[in-house]
């Protein structure tokens, strides 16, 4: 992959996310874009920017409320020293445009959100890619202002999916440690409670009805990441089988879904 088919960070920019386990930093780009970048290879693990990469890839493929991600280029005559003391390093990575809210509270947002019609994408989203550690968090209140010729503002509230990076639960995946294809998920409580089978069936039926070759393109990475094709070919194989099971898999794990 060539640097300048990506974006290409041209500033680093203050602050951190409140709760950035990978010391994820935010960074300016040259299509105008501010971005949160989490580094290759990640602390959590070697699969981790892959893993968010690829979900976020079928995550918009699929029309799930998720981060819109992407490979970015960070040079390193422009990573700042303190960026640089927390691991940051020249190269390859994943970025995620930049959004105001804060972290998701079933209790508090639920009631504030707008796009209630996408919640069953997400959660045959999460179904579908075995996306571990979902129960208390990785989920996102985007909060936007739409500036109106009126002179007003109007506020919006959205709920998001950040924080693939155990897609298969696992930060560090392999073709042999991949879980069986079968095996049922159990949703986030939060999120089962506001998704019935009426809900959930035409959001299985569009991910039944994607194109194999572009969820094949999702698993392209850049050659510097050493994803051995082995691992690549086995995960492409198993969410194409995985999507063929989608009833079982969530109304067998989800006694509250009828």
């Amino acid at each position: 992959m060539n640097r300048h088919e990506v974006p290409n960070a041209i500033l680093g920019l203050p602050g951190r996310p409140t709760n950035g386990g990978s010391r994820p930093r935010f960074y300016e780009f040259d299509d105008g874009v501010p971005r949160l970048v989490k580094w290759h290879p990640s602390v959590h693990g070697a699969k981790a920017c892959y893993n968010e990469l690829v979900a976020s890839r079928l995550g918009q493929l699929f029309g799930a409320p998720i981060l819109r991600g992407l490979v970015v280029y960070v040079a390193d005559e422009i990573i700042p020293s303190d960026h640089r003391a927390e691991g940051a390093a020249p190269g390859f990575h994943f970025g995620v445009t930049r959004m105001q809210g804060e972290n998701f509270v079933p209790s508090q947002h639920y009631q504030e959100i707008e796009n209630d019609s996408e919640l069953p994408f997400a959660a045959v989203f999460l179904a579908w890619l075995s996306i571990g550690d979902q129960e208390g968090h990785n989920q996102f209140l985007q909060r936007l202002e739409v500036h109106q010729s009126s002179g007003t503002v109007q506020r919006t509230m959205r709920f998001r999916l950040v924080d693939m990076g155990q897609m298969f639960g696992n930060f560090r995946w392999t073709a042999q440690t991949l879980p069986p294809v079968a095996a049922g998920y159990r949703l986030p409580g939060h999120l089962a409670e506001k998704v019935n089978w009426d809900k959930l069936s035409p959001a299985v039926a569009s991910l039944c009805s994607l194109d194999e070759a572009a969820i094949r393109d999702c698993f392209t990475a850049p050659d510097e990441w050493s994803i051995a094709s082995d691992d690549r070919d086995a995960a492409v194989n198993w969410v194409l089988e995985r999507r063929a099971l989608m009833d079982g898999v969530i109304r067998n794990s989800n006694t509250s879904i009828n």
